[in-house]
């Protein structure tokens, strides 16, 4: 069932067994997966089917830091969510890249705020399952059964230090037009649109008793539900907890955590192979996009070994290789007059996914870029506080706060390092490194902020994804995840939207 909160009566009140805040791929899945349990469900969204400038410009906030292109731009108010923004094409239709995360990312390593309260094979799975919600194929992430006799694996590769890996490529669709259709269609659930969720509101002790939501300025609305759970990201989740504070406390604040230990997925661009000859376009196929035994659609990668990430202590990343044009004197001048800005500019013009495809690869392109997508380690002064400005809803805008340390570029240096050493040892060609390079943090991969922990004193939501100290509050969504690895985050968010609707049924 659908309906617009423009059409509710002011200070109207409507109450459901369930509310979930926010109708990207966590609140759109979560509420899925409820249809058969036949609980009342509420999906709250604050923006409707089309896009609306109004809307999204409640999404404005500050940032201060690292040079990042704002909370405005990479997130979107639509019901379907940042889905919406998705850029991995397969012939025009938008998708994304498909990762779970490795076992690594689960366990606690030498920085005290990794681990979390579960290990990968309780992830599995729900795993599997998100793989077929997400319009999948086979939940195989094996590279040798997925190589063919016309596209293999590098054979100089090994499991110990630089490896093989696959992405998976799904369609945004699933969850901008099918899964809603399927929402809006059910007896049970209530997709409320054009909804914005302004305050949590508590009885004082342990229990969330109503959420205040507005749909303009003017008009205010109630929703009563026994569980609610958040699900609006990263930067939302965080600014609604804060934004709910009683007597100075907000909901899973009681430690200080909510906001903090925000994470990006920043993407490397100084690494270049220039290759030996035309012949290795052909020979490195697999890792570019293209169809697999399945019909799905599959990107190789470059994966970093269980050596590399144990014994040498990196933190995890992934390698992908895109064919860049010859350069263009023109744009080269640019750069050597605007410095490393305009650098990363010029690295980053590559030629798209596809490219194994295409005739003309080898006539165009004279390089490779070695494009590194990194993991950012959590760290608690990288974070999400309230400004004193306020949006058109009356609410304190959010301020981003966010740094690149001298020790992680230092921990990058040394992995351009291993990288470049490891891919002139292929034979593929000479690799060139520009060290004077920052990495780009703008692949609108947004975690933390509600991270999970088994102590209250180092997170804000237990393994369930209850909030610590509430009864009947969870989160659902990236802001829950302790580490983040390098992989885009939506396997998980899905897997874990899955596991906590599981939770929310048996508990019923």
């Amino acid at each position: 069932m659908e309906l617009d909160a423009r059409r509710f009566e002011p200070e109207a009140r409507v109450g459901a067994d369930v509310c979930i805040i926010g109708a990207g791929p966590a609140g759109i899945t979560l509420a899925r997966e409820l249809i058969g349990f036949r609980r009342s469900v509420l999906l709250l969204e604050s923006g409707g089917f089309e896009p609306d400038g109004e809307l999204q410009a409640l999404n404005e906030g500050a940032v201060f830091g690292l040079p990042y292109q704002g909370l405005r731009a990479t997130r979107h108010r639509q019901v379907g969510g940042t889905a919406h923004l998705w850029n991995t094409s397969i012939h025009d239709i938008p998708g994304a890249k498909y990762a779970p995360l490795d076992q690594i990312d689960f366990e606690q390593r030498s920085d005290p705020l990794s681990g979390w309260p579960f290990d990968r094979a309780n992830l599995d799975p729900f795993y599997r399952r998100a793989h077929r919600a997400c319009g999948l194929g086979d939940f195989d992430y094996d590279s040798a059964r997925w190589a063919t006799a016309d596209r293999p694996c590098l054979p100089a590769l090994d499991a110990a230090t630089l490896t093989t890996g696959v992405y998976h490529i799904g369609p945004a669709h699933r969850f901008t037009v099918t899964h809603p259709a399927e929402i809006r269609a059910s007896e049970h659930i209530r997709l409320v649109h054009r909804a914005t969720c302004c305050a949590l509101l508590t009885d004082g002790a342990r229990r969330v008793t109503s959420v205040v939501a507005k749909s303009d300025a003017t008009k205010t609305f109630r929703v009563h539900a026994s569980t609610f759970v958040l699900a609006a990201g990263a930067v939302e989740n965080a600014r609604l907890l804060l934004a709910s504070a009683d007597s100075g406390k907000a909901p899973g604040n009681q430690y200080g955590w909510v906001g903090r230990c925000f994470m990006e997925h920043p993407r490397d661009y100084a690494l270049r192979l220039v290759p030996r000859s035309s012949d290795v376009f052909r020979e490195i196929a697999f890792y570019d996009l293209h169809r697999s035994r399945d019909e799905s659609w599959i990107l190789g990668r470059l994966a970093l070994g269980e050596s590399s990430l144990r014994s040498l202590g990196f933190d995890n990343a992934s390698v992908t290789l895109l064919p860049r044009p010859r350069r263009r004197p023109w744009l080269e001048a640019i750069g050597r007059v605007l410095g490393p800005r305009a650098m990363r500019l010029r690295h980053s013009a590559t030629v798209g996914y596809g490219w194994s495809s295409r005739a003309d690869v080898a006539e165009r392109c004279d390089r490779l870029q070695v494009l590194i997508n990194l993991e950012q380690r959590p760290h608690p002064d990288n974070r999400i506080v309230l400004s004193s400005a306020r949006d058109a809803l009356g609410m304190p805008r959010p301020e981003l706060r966010l740094q690149w340390r001298e020790e992680e570029q230092a921990a990058l240096y040394r992995l351009r390092a291993f990288l470049a050493d490891r891919l002139s040892s292929l034979g593929l060609g000479h690799v060139q490194v520009s060290n004077e390079m920052l990495p780009d943090p703008n692949a609108h991969h947004h975690a933390g902020t509600t991270r999970m922990s088994v102590d209250p004193r180092w997170g804000v939501v237990d393994g369930d994804c209850r909030v610590h100290g509430t009864d009947n509050l969870y989160v659902a969504g990236s802001s829950v995840f302790p580490t983040a690895g390098f992989a885009n985050p939506t396997l998980t968010i899905v897997a874990l939207a899955i596991r906590l609707a599981d939770h929310l049924a048996a508990t019923a």
